[in-house]
């Protein structure tokens, strides 16, 4: 029952919400949880929408690692690239929320080497992301935010 009140389009928005002003996401602890591994901190994303060109906001654990910020489009597995990630490939400037503070950012999806050691080191940080990949047959994308 609660998940489903968190997943409903207002509790989406104030998940949002708490992301900007707290650097925590509620959603977020409460998948960690049930996935079995610790919460992350998280940011939100702001992209432009590829069609609308409207401000789409996201809230998404973020991982540091070789002197990279960066999030991942696991989408849990799925199939496809979450919209963010797509939105992305279309434009790479965004916004981001950390700690309270408004930074400007330009996204790229990691490749080659890059890619590898960033996912060894995602695999360290949380192993499920590794499951992940083993649901689907697309490279899930890891996203610099630099």
């Amino acid at each position: 029952m609660l998940l489903k009140i968190m997943m409903s389009p207002l509790g989406l928005k104030w998940d949002r919400l708490m992301v900007r002003w707290t650097g925590q996401s509620p959603l977020n602890k409460k998948f960690a949880r049930m996935s079995g591994f610790p919460p992350r901190p998280a940011l939100l994303l702001v992209v432009k929408g590829r069609k609308s060109g409207k401000p789409r906001a996201s809230a998404l654990p973020y991982f540091d690692a070789h002197g990279k910020r960066f999030v991942v489009g696991s989408r849990g597995g799925g199939p496809i690239d979450p919209q963010w990630v797509t939105n992305l490939r279309a434009d790479p400037n965004a916004t981001i929320f950390v700690d309270r503070k408004e930074k400007k950012v330009k996204a790229r999806i990691a490749a080659g080497e890059e890619r590898a050691a960033l996912w060894e080191e995602l695999g360290k940080m949380l192993p499920t992301y590794t499951h992940y990949q083993t649901l689907t047959t697309r490279e899930i994308p890891l996203v610099i935010l630099e």
